[in-house]
């Protein structure tokens, strides 16, 4: 009996769904790792998915998803830029490009509308983070750099700030799966409890400290509210204090800072600190030049070469995204950045269970790390954040159509 036309198409288009899914997964597996998995994976996951026929689908995230509308905006800033930039036509379609992980972001949102396929991502991610934690504490401990990549560094598979910052958010991690998932609780409280520890004695990575302390901070007010924040940060403080006085890497790391803050006051610019407080020092003159519009995609390379007589270190990355984002397009690109992050908070809290977890955490992570790095415009910090927004955010509700749910409802998880 033959098989109609109209159904070797629908099956063939599952077919492609299905496969766009599974490297949907692999990306979340490849991105502690691989760099380069992780962009082939991902870019062939969009590419089939649109060949899988959801032209509906897309209307419809395009019509009633905030946060992925917000993505789309936020790209077309750079799109717009090219219109009056003075950069080179290569740095300012580099610039382009490297920003444009946010219109594949729009289509995560559509690939993780399966329920199955965002806790195989989740798990995926989480296994391949709990990789790299052991083979951080066997180097550690062992004195030897077992992939002879970051030698003399506390990276892994990538430099120690991304691992840093792939610990801090580990952690917090770990901890809301304790607290949503009791079978799992002493497990995954340990895994948080060895990821925490890899961050204030092991990473030399400061923006890792800084990002998990914030999220620490997070977990006690989406648990607690006020009265939990203001206890975590009485915690925190102490918890910087024991690290100050038992960490040799977190007190060195903080010796090594005032030191360098010194040093810079003194003239002295060649160094990690001292550049960040050239480059915001020029970034803040780039910006009173052209307050409103910024110098256009691109344009702080070409503005920074012409406004600094120094010349020193990279001149295309103000190590933060907000001068990033401000000396390119002005106050009104910073405005556009900030509702972007404004929107996905207000979004979050019509969320349950773990995907409110998730979509607040990234959110935290990225805008506490990207004042002291230009996260966004990084690859795989940059996908990080957009792979775990459309994660969360995918499943919905995503307007507000009620009012937000208590914190008995927030239990509830559609992921379970």
């Amino acid at each position: 009996m033959s098989v109609p036309l109209g159904n070797e198409l629908i099956t063939g288009r599952r077919i492609l769904q299905a496969a766009s899914e599974q490297l949907a997964v692999l990306a979340a597996f490849a991105l502690p790792l691989s760099t380069a998995l992780l962009n082939s994976s991902l870019i062939a996951s969009v590419v089939l998915h649109l060949f899988s026929g959801k032209k509906q689908c897309y209307r419809q995230i395009l019509r009633e998803n905030p946060v992925a509308q917000g993505f789309l905006i936020f790209f077309l800033l750079f799109v717009i830029g090219l219109s009056y930039t003075d950069a080179s036509f290569s740095s300012a379609i580099s610039t382009v490009q490297k920003y444009s992980k946010f219109v594949v972001g729009f289509f995560l949102f559509a690939i993780f509308q399966n329920t199955k396929t965002v806790r195989h991502a989740l798990f995926a991610f989480l296994f391949a983070t709990t990789l790299t934690l052991v083979v951080s504490y066997l180097q550690f401990f062992t004195q030897h750099n077992l992939l002879a990549r970051f030698a003399g560094d506390s990276g892994v598979f990538k430099d120690h700030i991304f691992t840093g910052f792939l610990f801090a958010f580990a952690s917090y991690c770990y901890m809301v799966i304790a607290i949503l998932y009791p079978k799992w609780r002493m497990t995954a409280a340990l895994f948080a409890l060895l990821a925490a520890y890899n961050v204030l004695f092991i990473n030399v990575g400061r923006s890792g400290y800084l990002v998990w302390f914030a999220l620490m901070l997070l977990l006690a007010w989406q648990q607690y509210r006020w009265r939990g924040w203001l206890i975590s940060f009485i915690v925190t403080l102490l918890v910087i204090a024991g690290s100050l006085l038992f960490s040799p890497s977190f007190k060195s790391r903080y010796a090594i800072t005032h030191h360098e803050i010194q040093g810079y006051e003194h003239g002295k610019m060649n160094t990690s600190i001292g550049l960040r407080l050239h480059f915001y020092e020029t970034s803040i003159q780039l910006i009173r030049q052209h307050p409103w519009l910024g110098f256009g995609t691109g344009g702080y390379q070409h503005a920074y070469t012409v406004t600094d007589s120094t010349q020193f270190g990279v001149k295309n990355n103000p190590h933060s995204e907000y001068l990033n984002i401000t000396v390119q397009f002005g106050l009104i690109g910073l405005v556009v950045l900030l509702l972007l992050f404004m929107v996905h908070w207000q979004q979050s809290l019509y969320l349950t269970s773990i995907s409110q977890f998730l979509a607040q955490g990234v959110l935290v992570a990225i805008a506490v790390g990207s004042l002291f790095n230009s996260w966004l415009m990084d690859n795989v910090e940059g996908l990080f954040y957009i792979f775990f927004t459309a994660m969360a955010f995918a499943q919905g509700p995503q307007k507000p159509i009620r009012s937000p749910q208590s914190d008995c409802e927030r239990r509830k998880s559609h992921l379970s």
